[in-house]
């Protein structure tokens, strides 16, 4: 692993100090630590880095996944980690491009240990040589670009019609959207149970906050 450079890119700078300096303790060469999508890319083409790691979420402007599709384009060998919070791109934006099937994703809070960041990205570089033959699919997630969409919006707090003037649906869909949501996820229609707020428990589960014990 010590042999393997990689560019870090995190809008968090906390978070981005505090991952270099492990990856740093356990050998890994972090040629730049970077904070916009911007800095990412010229980072990339000046390290040529082995793999770079970024956020899904950069703040204002091209996400994670953005930087993804253009650092492969820049270097056609290069290694990508995207490291998120978030369960799948789709709960950050309904406009998120498809990940390409190379990019390795890494949800924050299932990692358990540093090892588990550092397999990812040796998986990464292994994918970026031919090594190793990335996954035939990129779906991750047990809901549909709308339902995520869905999810996202009601976990906003958004009634019925405003959801409806969003997604230009009749406020009759969005309530067929989300008796239907929350059948999938196991939310219960019961009495006891208020729909909406579970369904934004579970949104915000699969965005890493997590209940308190």
């Amino acid at each position: 692993m010590g042999s393997l450079k990689v560019v870090l890119a995190d809008d968090h700078r906390l978070t981005a100090g505090a991952l270099s300096d492990s990856l740093r303790g356990h050998g890994v060469e972090v040629s730049a630590v970077v904070h916009t999508a911007t800095e990412a890319l010229e980072a990339v083409r000046q390290h040529r880095p082995d793999v770079l790691i970024t956020d899904l979420d950069m703040g204002p402007g091209p996400s994670g996944v953005d930087v993804a599709i253009r650092v492969k384009q820049i270097m056609a060998r290069i290694g990508v980690v995207v490291l998120t919070a978030y369960e799948d791109p789709k709960l950050l934006s309904s406009q998120m491009p498809t990940l390409p099937k190379d990019v390795v994703y890494l949800v924050k809070h299932q990692i358990a240990e540093i090892s588990d960041l550092l397999a990812a990205i040796l998986t990464a570089y292994r994918y970026s040589t031919g090594e190793l033959a990335p996954p035939k699919t990129t779906v991750r997630f047990a809901l549909t670009d709308a339902q995520a969409s869905l999810l996202r919006l009601v976990a906003q707090g958004l009634s019925n019609q405003a959801i409806a003037d969003e997604l230009q649906l009749t406020t009759g869909s969005v309530t067929v959207g989300i008796n239907r949501l929350a059948k999938k996820l196991g939310v219960s229609s019961s009495d006891a149970t208020n729909v909406r707020a579970a369904l934004t428990q579970r949104y915000f589960d699969y965005v890493g906050f997590q209940r308190e014990s």
